[in-house]
């Protein structure tokens, strides 16, 4: 249910009432919204409410979501298995004998996290099931994600190695992130933003790059990149009325060919960086 609909059930409901349509000698033919104004104490009151109710349903729908997703990683074997198996290797530690778990008897929550050094994950199968590809990445500076070291991902395969089910054949994706090229139309407005996009009060000099670079990095791991998602993105932007993505392209390996996005796309890596040469912007007065 939208706001909308909490807020017609209850106002329905109210105005119903025999004893509030006396009160306030109301028309039974005619809607709350036509009766009662916009900033009466009783509009505010169920505006308020059903705010509150519909953001308790998102809370509880994504509970319902998280629990969900926990209890299907933890199933043994599954492909969210390995993901969430991922996340929990501890670098510099090795697992009880015979056991796919370690022993941190005696060790911080603080302790453990630091040896926790997969902090992205993901496991995807082959079309045809022959092999299962777990992606992984760590955080590095500024919390932009990067590959684990080759001391750290020797250690890491050690331990998929050890804790996976016999007959399944994985390779670890520990790549640098996918490279994308973004050629974009920014027509601004001139009261907030000056020919190269810097805003005109002072308070920043690259408001739309970084907004495409915050975008990249809170795409999910794994998560579907879209240019759709990055044009509504940008055209909320103070400053910007038109976002036009005139090319977008990427790449995995520093050797290989931009190849077009065609709408949507899932790093091979996981995920994306862009440097200032790859992120072309061109800004045009919207007049």
């Amino acid at each position: 249910m939208t706001v909308a609909d909490f807020k017609r059930m209850m106002t329905d409901y109210y105005i119903g009432d025999e004893t509030v349509r006396k009160a306030y000698n109301l028309d039974s033919s005619k809607t709350f919204e036509e009766q009662f104004s916009a900033v009466s104490l009783e509009n505010i009151i169920f505006s308020d409410v059903s705010i509150a109710m519909y953001v308790m349903q998102e809370l509880y729908d994504r509970f319902k979501i998280d629990i969900s997703s926990i209890l299907n990683a933890q199933m043994s074997g599954t492909v969210n298995w390995y993901a969430y198996k991922a996340m929990l290797f501890q670098f510099g530690m090795e697992l009880v004998s015979d056991k796919d778990y370690y022993d941190n008897t005696g060790l911080t929550s603080d302790q453990i996290t630091s040896m926790r050094i997969v902090k992205n994950a993901a496991a995807v199968e082959a079309r045809d099931k022959s092999i299962l590809y777990v992606k992984i990445a760590t955080d590095g500076p500024g919390g932009y994600r990067q590959p684990l070291s080759p001391a750290q991902l020797i250690a890491f395969k050690q331990y998929l190695n050890t804790i996976s089910y016999a007959g399944v054949r994985i390779s670890v994706i520990n790549d640098p992130p996918d490279e994308m090229l973004l050629k974009i139309d920014i027509y601004y407005d001139p009261m907030v933003l000056d020919a190269s996009g810097k805003r005109l009060d002072g308070t920043d000099n690259t408001p739309v790059q970084n907004a495409i670079r915050n975008f990249l990095k809170n795409l999910p791991f794994n998560g579907t990149y879209t240019n759709q998602a990055l044009v509504d993105t940008l055209q909320v932007l103070q400053g910007v009325r038109i976002a036009e993505i005139r090319s977008a392209s990427s790449r995995f390996g520093a050797f290989t060919e931009f190849t077009e996005i065609n709408a949507r796309e899932i790093p091979r890596a996981g995920y994306y960086t862009i440097s200032d040469n790859n992120l072309i912007l061109n800004f045009i007065p919207n007049e």
